[in-house]
């Protein structure tokens, strides 16, 4: 490896962009991406289809010196994986090829970042080699043989997210589907039925008075109480109509 690069997406963007192979703002917008989710940045190169898989392993390989060894070419050893990570090399999509005593060497779908390799040799207690693969051969070679090894994660009564939305949404739904509330005092707010309507108290007509007024009750509405039974008319010389509110009709008879 050409000791004056360091294994990472930003200079890898950089040259892609560069060299015309893929559009700087797609470089931009799947950087972002690889830091913000959990697809690495090559993956995402090639599966939106900004760059050919092989295409992009062979600009790593001219970039960074490196030979290019899918594991459609080498066929990876068993015992290269015995005690590592399996959800960590399913994570930065790493196939173990070969060990030969502390040396590990690694298939990487185009590029992975020093920082990871690092981690893999520290957390091991190894050195690591890592080879130029490809991301589709990657891929699917870590689907046959490494997912079903793989450790479920078990979420907590505390972590599971998921369930407390649907937990939430068959509350509401169970909201929908309750009988109305029928109780004195109480309205129906969220499926009134058409007998709410039909039992509700009729509007009371207005009573003439003597000088020519009228007395206008208001319409019963969601929230209003009991209509009262009508007042007797009064004098208008004792003081006026008693007036439950009135409107702008009623307010020019009153005049």
């Amino acid at each position: 490896m050409k000791s004056s690069q360091r294994l990472d997406y930003s200079t890898l963007s950089e040259i892609l962009g560069q060299r015309n192979l893929v559009d700087p703002q797609r470089l931009t917008l799947a950087l972002q991406t690889s830091v913000q989710g959990t697809m690495p940045f090559p993956e995402i190169l090639v599966t939106d289809g900004l760059i050919g898989d092989w295409e992009l392993s062979k600009t790593v390989c001219d970039l960074y010196g490196l030979p290019f060894l899918p594991v459609d070419i080498v066929t990876p050893q068993e015992d290269a994986r015995e005690g590592l990570d399996v959800g960590f090399l399913l994570q930065h999509r790493l196939v173990p090829v070969n060990r030969f005593g502390n040396l590990l060497v690694v298939a990487m779908p185009a590029l992975v970042p020093n920082d990871i390799l690092g981690t893999l040799a520290s957390k091991h207690g190894l050195q690591v080699l890592p080879l130029v693969g490809s991301v589709q051969s990657n891929s699917r070679w870590l689907q046959e043989n490494l997912v079903g090894e793989a450790t479920p994660i078990v979420a907590g009564p505390d972590d599971d997210w998921s369930n407390i939305f649907d937990e939430g949404d068959a509350a509401v739904l169970l909201d929908l589907q309750s009988e109305p509330i029928t109780d004195e005092g109480e309205i129906e707010l969220l499926q009134p039925e058409p007998e709410a309507a039909a039992s509700a108290p009729e509007a009371v007509l207005p009573q003439q008075t003597s000088g020519g007024g009228s007395l206008e009750l208001a319409q019963p509405g969601a929230g209003s109480s009991p209509a009262r039974p009508n007042p007797a008319p009064r004098d208008p010389s004792k003081g006026g109509l008693e007036l439950l509110r009135p409107s702008s009709d009623g307010d020019e008879n009153a005049a």
